[in-house]
């Protein structure tokens, strides 16, 4: 060993003194030789010791490949004896090659069993050595999509659970399970998945805005070495309850037309729609059934307010819309309760009414045609302790803008003190045959001057003998009693006599009607004042005519001669 002295001068800095120090610094290289010459001699040692290589280390394989172990000794000059065995006491499932210094253990579609420890075993025979070793054989699988179930169908607003199922993956502590919808991760799960096959559950409340939407399952396979995904994506199906109502418009229809009305709704399942037709009493009845409701004859009663309910197995949703049926009232109906035979004393209840208008209720015999009820369309009167004048004619009429309709009723309070007489008259009267007003006579449609008296007549043949009421009718459609009996007098006509008059006859069978018109006019228009004129404009008219054939004569024959006739 060389040692190399190195002398600090003076004024130059220790760390630790200022003064000169001395200090040594060895050199290796006698250890170096040293060293060297040890490795010669054990080299050849080492050259000769018997020795084992397995390969490839700790592999991780894919379940249905196939893996290869090579066992490859050496050290040995001789033969090499090779042996295979599994540290955990197992079958090993695979087939063994041995090529001199060189074993393979070979494994066809691996599977969960081939996961083992493998032990690789040799014996030189020309040293007699032994060499053994190890390695650890592990296997993946993640062969299948997952499957993307549901419990029940994904409906609107209500917690709903997803389930996605990945069969045959190992290992499956391993695996990482991720939901998205769309990009967003939802749920992300990598523990207590040990359970085959591995499920994982989304508890989702869907909403509208979540139609048609994708919602993935991402299934990922850590090894380590690597990672292996799969996923499955699922576009979501949302039910919901019916939305965006239309139904028609309030629609106007004429008697007799044909209208439709449509209602449509959005929904999930598509919804059903169903027409119902409300009361005046607020009570509905099925009117059809679609979108759309066709009615080809519009009568009285398809007026009102229609409702349009949609409905699905989620919920409901309804609209509402008018009808209005327009055109001339029908013959209102008009009866009295009790029907039977009516007493002095006795009560009655006469009804009046229609679908179409408004009704007035009058007595036409005995009180000059007064209005006893109107309403609209519906009124009745009750009149108690019935006397002798109840009797008569009773007139119901329904008005609307387009027109008038009239129904009547007759009936007779019986008096209850009869004679013998009365009794025997009336046995016989009953049995004569009772028929209606027929063969109705009215004066023509005739003119009258301001201030002159005019007589209008009706007359009809009828059992009982008909009874005649007359009516004038003025420009709203409405009327007014104008007298009674066959005859009509007007001693002084006023602008007011003039329209249209309505004779009714009437007897407890039944009634008819007929109409005329009085055209009242201005006495100060005289007839004289156009006629006069007129005719003396026609005599000059001819006298001139005259006048000129007479000249032309005289200027042919060069004089003339006036005649004179007397």
């Amino acid at each position: 060993m060389t040692c190399i002295n190195i002398n600090m001068g003076k004024g130059q800095t220790s760390m630790s003194q200022g003064f000169y120090k001395r200090r040594a610094t060895c050199n290796f290289s006698k250890q170096i030789m040293t060293a060297f010459a040890l490795w010669m001699v054990l080299l050849p040692i080492a050259a000769s010791k018997f020795v084992l290589n397995l390969t490839p280390k700790d592999p991780m394989a894919r379940v249905g490949d196939s893996l290869v172990l090579t066992c490859k000794a050496s050290g040995c000059a001789g033969d090499v004896m090779f042996t295979w065995a599994s540290l955990l006491d197992r079958s090993l499932y695979g087939k063994t090659e041995t090529n001199g210094t060189v074993s393979l253990q070979i494994f066809n579609q691996l599977g969960i069993r081939h996961i083992n420890k493998v032990l690789c075993k040799a014996t030189c025979t020309t040293k007699g050595e032994k060499a053994q070793t190890s390695t650890k054989v592990n296997v993946y699988a993640l062969p299948k999509d997952p499957t993307i179930s549901r419990s029940d169908l994904l409906t609107e607003g209500q917690e709903s659970n997803l389930t996605c199922t990945v069969p045959d993956v190992y290992p499956a502590e391993r695996l990482i399970i991720e939901w998205l919808l769309g990009d967003e991760v939802l749920l992300k799960q990598d523990e207590h998945l040990e359970v085959e096959p591995v499920t994982s559950v989304l508890k989702y409340r869907p909403t509208a805005q979540n139609i048609g939407q994708n919602v993935t399952c991402r299934a990922t396979l850590d090894i380590g070495i690597d990672k292996r995904t799969r996923e499955t994506v699922a576009s979501m199906t949302v039910q919901y309850s019916p939305r965006n109502i239309t139904i028609s418009e309030n629609t106007q229809v004429n008697i007799g037309d044909s209208f439709t009305l449509t209602c449509r709704a959005e929904g999930n399942p598509e919804p059903t729609v169903l027409w119902r037709k409300l009361d005046q009493d607020g009570r509905s009845v099925v009117a059809g059934e679609g979108a759309t409701l066709l009615v080809e004859e519009a009568s009285w009663s398809h007026g009102g307010e229609y409702e349009c309910v949609a409905h699905n197995v989620v919920g409901n949703r309804t609209a509402h819309m008018t009808v209005n049926v327009q055109g001339p009232p029908e013959k209102p109906v008009i009866y009295r309760s009790p029907s039977g035979e009516l007493k002095a004393g006795d009560s009655v209840t006469i009804t009046c009414q229609s679908e179409s208008g408004r009704v007035a209720l009058r007595q036409l015999t005995g009180s000059q045609g007064a209005e006893l009820q109107s309403n609209q369309g519906h009124t009745s009167i009750t009149v108690q302790s019935l006397t002798a004048t109840d009797s008569g004619l009773y007139e119901c009429q329904a008005t609307n803008p387009y027109g008038k309709q009239t129904s009547f009723l007759n009936f007779t309070v019986l008096d209850e003190l009869y004679t013998e007489n009365q009794r025997t008259t009336e046995t016989i009267t009953s049995m004569t045959v009772q028929y209606s007003p027929r063969n109705i006579t009215i004066s023509e449609n005739t003119q009258v001057n301001i201030g002159d008296s005019f007589t209008l007549t009706c007359r009809a043949e009828g059992n009982p003998e008909p009874t005649v009421l007359w009516r004038k009718l003025d420009q709203d459609g409405r009327s007014v009693v104008a007298g009674e009996g066959a005859t009509l007098l007007v001693e002084e006509a006023s602008w007011s006599h003039g329209g249209e008059y309505e004779c009714v006859a009437h007897n407890v069978v039944g009634n008819r009607t007929a109409h005329m018109t009085v055209n009242v006019r201005d006495k100060s228009v005289n007839p004289k004042t156009v006629i006069i004129p007129a005719v003396c404009f026609v005599s000059m008219t001819a006298a001139a005519a005259t006048l000129m054939r007479f000249l032309r004569r005289a200027k042919n024959t060069s004089s003339y001669e006036l005649a004179m006739t007397v």
